[in-house]
């Protein structure tokens, strides 16, 4: 299936969950999807989405719980907020449909190499930057990440979410790690043209 083709299930899951409610929705959201479906999880107003690959550990525990302790069970969870990134996490999104994995292995010793690997080659078209995913300081970063153009605030707020993530839920290297999405409706449904987009300072990006 083309990357086209994917966005236009998530855009019909977008409406349904308008029109019926996330509550009726988030268990037919695999109907929808071929490979590591997106899932919707929620509970007393928190949201998230994942790979579905990774809905067995957060079913371990609640979206609370994983976006505020960031652990379930025994898995860590680093957050990326759609609300700052909205165009990141769009691109995450599409990776897991791609079938990239939703859960990580930290290796920052391959950064450089990764991102060379991933966006060495990368023009981008309108102002942006080159977002990858799986993470350039991940085992599974590199030649096989999925790019896009992204607004270059969120690229510049990426790292240090990312970097806060490993903080915060105590990523240590060969650690893995869960990736989540938090207010997975403000995901971007369209990709980045450099348009309407608002800058804020990097320091309000923090997850």
């Amino acid at each position: 299936m083309t990357k086209t083709g994917l966005l236009l299930p998530l855009l019909a899951v977008v409406g349904l969950v308008a029109y019926f409610g996330l509550d009726t929705v988030t268990d037919t959201v695999g109907d929808l999807f071929g490979g590591n479906d997106p899932v919707i999880i929620e509970d007393h107003g928190y949201q998230l989405l994942i790979g579905d690959d990774g809905e067995a550990k957060v079913r371990q525990c609640t979206a609370q719980v994983a976006l505020t302790i960031r652990q379930c069970g025994d898995v860590k969870v680093v957050v990326i907020d759609a609300t700052k990134m909205p165009f990141i996490s769009r691109n995450i999104q599409l990776a897991w449909a791609d079938g990239i994995p939703s859960i990580l292995t930290r290796n920052s010793a391959k950064q450089a190499v990764n991102r060379a690997a991933a966006c060495g080659k990368f023009v981008p078209k309108y102002g942006g930057s080159c977002d990858e995913y799986a993470f350039a300081t991940t085992d599974e970063g590199g030649s096989s990440a999925r790019t896009e153009e992204v607004p270059l605030r969120e690229q510049r707020c990426q790292g240090g979410a990312v970097t806060g993530g490993y903080a915060k839920a105590a990523v240590g290297q060969g650690d893995q790690f869960l990736v989540v999405i938090a207010s997975p409706g403000k995901v971007a449904t369209k990709s980045f043209t450099g348009a309407d987009v608002a800058e804020e300072p990097v320091e309000q990006c923090a997850v």
